[in-house]
């Protein structure tokens, strides 16, 4: 099958531009010529985009480089000012639950963050945090949102926060800002972050494993540098495993039953580890249950994590700043 020229030009186009934002966020700032020998691109292609993304002021020009001879390197630098990300989860349950907020300028950088207790905690309790951050922050222009459920096309399926079970998420607060929004689940969120903060980039497959004991255990996958979230968004839910979590089965026995299913399935090469019902000492045991039933060069390396709260911003962050610069590329 043939594919339009003016199609394929279009998505080049994009593709091009998302290249270079993503670089110039990662360098901090590059020449013409560094970001045409990062991204692959010619030194005029990178100066067409520059000049694009100049005049929308998503990018700005910065000191000259110092010459050597000939005429002085531009440089150049995504525009922290250009808009503000707000990054908000709920996490708990319906026996007491908190709001998290943290405000992120266009390259990434954390500015401001608070977190508020909520007993009980309603859809409208939350949309009125999102107003008020709109209000106190009136430079945002997307909104990433993290729920401890599923979250399918912007609609919560299931959620350890009953309230939120039905509710379409981003097209409410959508309707309500006029903003971007991606809503997604805590532990996918976690996950990106956890890569993306600890691992290369294209590494090993990596899971992330909340183990609560009170609500829902969860998990979040990216194999191959993918969020690995399922057909219908599924990807991750082990408390629907057989038997994966029962009262009367130690915990140690629950969390080698997951892993396994996890080694056999993606086969990760790290796996993270975190929730209330967890201690060093239920990881190691199950580190040897596991041992017992898979080959040692199969097993993944444990890490115990405090808290996942980093790991769940970041998350946030990077795939609502991703998913809002590729709608903005759409727009243009």
């Amino acid at each position: 099958m043939q594919i339009p020229l003016t199609r394929t030009t279009r998505d080049m186009k994009r593709h091009n531009v998302l290249e270079i934002i993503e670089t110039l966020r990662r360098l901090g700032s590059a020449t013409k010529a560094e970001l045409a020998a990062h991204t692959g691109l010619s030194i005029a292609t990178c100066g067409s985009v520059l000049n694009a993304l100049c005049a929308r002021q998503d990018v700005m020009t910065l000191t000259l480089e110092a010459s050597r001879g000939g005429r002085p390197a531009l440089r150049y630098a995504c525009n922290p000012d250009c808009y503000s990300l707000l990054c908000i989860y709920a996490e708990g349950s319906d026996a007491g639950a908190s709001i998290v907020r943290a405000l992120f300028s266009a390259t990434g950088e954390l500015l401001v963050e608070d977190k508020t207790d909520f007993l009980p905690l309603r859809p409208e309790t939350f949309y009125a945090s999102v107003a008020s951050a709109l209000e106190r922050w009136p430079n945002i222009r997307a909104i990433g949102v993290g729920l401890p459920g599923v979250v399918a096309d912007g609609a919560v399926l299931t959620c350890d926060i009953s309230s939120f079970i039905g509710v379409e998420i981003e097209q409410r607060l959508r309707q309500q800002t006029g903003c971007y929004v991606r809503a997604d689940n805590d532990m996918n969120f976690a996950a990106w972050g956890l890569y993306r903060r600890h691992c290369p980039p294209g590494s090993d497959p990596v899971a992330f494993i909340n183990f609560p004991g009170d609500v829902c255990t969860g998990c979040g996958l990216v194999v191959n540098g993918q969020l690995l979230q399922g057909a219908s968004y599924f990807a991750g839910e082990v408390d629907k495993l057989p038997n994966p979590v029962y009262p009367q089965i130690p915990v140690a026995e629950n969390l080698a039953d997951i892993l396994t299913a996890l080694i056999a399935i993606i086969n990760p090469a790290t796996v993270a580890l975190t929730g209330g019902a967890l201690t060093q000492e239920a990881i190691e045991a199950a580190r040897v249950l596991c041992a017992q039933r898979i080959a040692q060069r199969h097993l993944p390396t444990l890490v115990h994590r405090a808290s996942m709260h980093k790991d769940y911003l970041c998350g946030i962050a990077e795939l609502t700043q991703h998913s809002f610069s590729m709608q903005r590329l759409q727009d243009d």
